[in-house]
This record gives C-alpha cells, structure tokens and sequence, in this order.
C-alpha cells in the first residue's frame, strides 16, 4: 500500500455528525496501519472519544475573536503552521491531506509544498450561499471556491445532491466523488415500546437549520394535538432569539431547548415523530439517526440530503423548505396516520447500510489510496 500517512484538516472542531465521522475514519485507517495526524483547535470532550494513542494531535490553541473575520477563518489561518509542520512525518509520495473544513486554505498549502489534498465538502456550495448569514461573505467564499477546488487532487461529498451542485464550478468533474458519511456503527434492533407524545428535533441553533419555522408550525400544529410537545436537542446563536420566540407564543411548557444530550438514545427510543426543517444540509445525520430507531420523519426539500436518506418521500414526510403551514399540515398526516408513518421509516431503515461504517470506511480508504498513486 503506497498510502502511509493521512492528515485529517478539520480546524475548528464542532459538536455534531462530522465529529462522529471523523472519530470512524481515523479509528480505522489506524487499524489497518496508516498514521494519522488530526489538526484541530481542540477535541470536545463531551464528544465522542478518539484513540488517541495511535496518532499524533496538533492541538491548535484557541485564536482572538476579535477581527473582523469570521473566527472559523481565523482558526483555519492559525492552524497553516501545523499543517506545514505534518507534513515532515513521511514522506510527501506516501502522505494524503483529507480537509473536512477550510478546504481553500488546505488546498492551496497542500499544492505549494507538493502534497496531495482532497476536500470533503459536507454541503450543498449553492444553497449555502443563498442562505447565508453574510452574503457578501458567502460569495466571496463561492467564488475563490470556483477557482480553488479545481486544483484539488480530489474531492468528496457526503450525498448525490451535493455532488451535483459542486459539479457545476469543478472542470474536471471526474475529481468529484460521493462516498457516504461512515456515521453508523449498529443498525438497531428495535423494540416495542410506548411512544410519548414529543415531536424530537436534532440540530445546531442557527439560521441553517431554521428552528423557527419548526417551532411556528409547532404552534399551528399543538392547537389541534395539545397533548404534544416539541423537544430540540442543540445549542448555538440562535438561542436567545429561539427562547425569545418560544415566550411570546406562550409555549414555555411546550417547547423545550435542551441543549447538547450526550446520550440522546432516551429521547429517539420514546418520540413519537423527527421533525427537522433545515433550509439546506449536505446529508443530515440526525436523519440516519432517526431511521434507525425507526420515528416516522417530517423534513424540509433541502436540494441535497435528507431526500437520499428518506428515499425521496417514501420514508417520510416531505415539507416545503420555510412553509410553517406545510409544515403543520405533514405533522398532522403523520400523526394521524401513524401505522402508515412507521411503514415509511421502516422502508428507508431498509437502505440504512449505506451509511454503516464498515461499509463507508473501506471506501475511504480506498479513495486516499487511489489519490497516493496519482
């Protein structure tokens, strides 16, 4: 195997499936004997653990917020020096960078000193310009993308969807390759149990996500179904003005922000519906999640994503994207045809093998090592 050493660049470390993913991956290239060096600004230690003992980690320290760029860029600027510095752990014929964020940055790096890079992009480039929190931003980023992915030796996504969006602005569209995310690690056997009456959500409080129209579709939805509550497992900037939001629709012993669960099996064991109305995603993991403990699912028309995973409306409920009375109206269909909502999360449970890491992670290897040999 020519393959040695694998650089996973992923700078600013965050709560959620990359994470998880990550934690797959290097778990198993270092047990079919690659090296791996992870450069991040920190691993959460609430977060899923890594074998640490077999790889070396950069540990990148926390940077000032206190610039006018966003901190994950300057997280990613920091993080160059300890990029070059790996670099030297093997020879450069035998090594393989993997960016999982800040692929510009990684890219550009990795063609000046001569060393091969693939970037994983985990979005669709086009919605998430459209819904940006800062346009002006977000299409700078766009267009230094269009310039700079295409002289990356390789580039993954996580869903079809993706792919094609990134096939728009990369010449040689062969470089672009899906291998779905190496997120599961047990298919679920699962057994009956009373369900309560709680619609689960999963995800980061931010804009992308769009919790507001779930909690506004919630408010049409509870005066029909009083006996439900809403349940949103996450954190982030959003918080205040989701509690704010929360308060004036009266809803504070209906709606509930729990924060980051570590162990969130207790709440996909017991709800009765996932309800999720991101405005993009590049897979959605919480989807696999959900599947797997087999809750009937309510998702937003993201052009990448959730629609792979749900079979494209056979396995759930599909919603148009910031449509909070679409969005009552497919709560309302799922509940009241239950029997017919558990049959759909079972059909897409039946295509959840590809989200398996022992069937993903051999891909990845394989990939990296096809890359070596360019």
């Amino acid at each position: 195997m020519n393959l040695k050493h694998a650089i996973f660049f992923y700078p600013s470390m965050e709560r959620g499936g990359v994470t998880v993913n990550i934690k797959h991956l290097i778990n198993y290239l270092t047990n079919n004997n690659i090296k791996v060096t992870l450069i991040s600004s920190k691993i959460d230690k609430k977060g899923p653990g890594f074998q640490k003992k077999n790889f070396i980690f950069l540990r990148v320290n926390p940077f000032l917020k206190l610039f006018f760029l966003p901190y994950r860029w300057l997280i990613a600027f920091y993080s160059i020096k300890n990029l070059i510095k790996s670099f030297s752990l093997y020879k450069k014929e035998n090594t393989v960078v993997l960016s999982m964020q800040s692929s510009m940055v990684a890219i550009i790096i990795c063609k000046f000193y001569g060393i091969k890079v693939v970037a994983r992009n985990s979005e669709d480039p086009l919605s998430s310009t459209v819904y940006a929190d800062n346009y002006f931003l977000a299409f700078i980023v766009f267009i230094m993308r269009f310039f700079i992915y295409n002289f990356a030796n390789g580039i993954l996504t996580n869903s079809l969807g993706s792919k094609k969006s990134l096939e728009l602005f990369i010449l040689n569209k062969n470089k672009v390759k899906t291998i779905y995310n190496p997120y599961l690690l047990k298919i679920k056997k699962i057994k009956k149990i009373k369900k309560k009456n709680i619609i689960l959500s999963v995800g980061r409080l931010c804009k992308q996500k769009d919790f507001e129209t779930l909690i506004l579709g919630f408010s049409i939805f509870i005066k029909k179904f009083p006996n439900y509550k809403l349940v949103i497992l996450g954190d982030g900037p959003d918080k205040i003005k989701l509690e704010n939001l929360i308060k004036n629709l009266k809803l504070e012993k209906k709606i509930f922000l729990k924060g980051w669960i570590k162990n969130t099996e207790k709440y996909f064991s017991s709800a009765k519906v996932f309800a999720l109305t991101s405005l993009y995603e590049g897979l959605g993991n919480v989807y696999i999640d959900a599947i797997n403990f087999e809750i009937p699912c309510v998702y937003t028309n993201c052009k990448s994503g959730p629609d792979e995973i749900l079979l494209n409306g056979k396995g759930g409920y599909k919603v148009k994207i910031r449509d909070k009375h679409d969005l009552n109206f497919k709560l309302e269909k799922c509940v009241l045809n239950y029997k017919l909502s558990q049959d759909k999360a079972r059909q897409a449970k039946k295509k959840i093998g590809r989200f398996y890491y022992r069937t993903t992670c051999p891909r990845y290897l394989n990939y990296l090592e096809e890359i070596s040999l360019k």
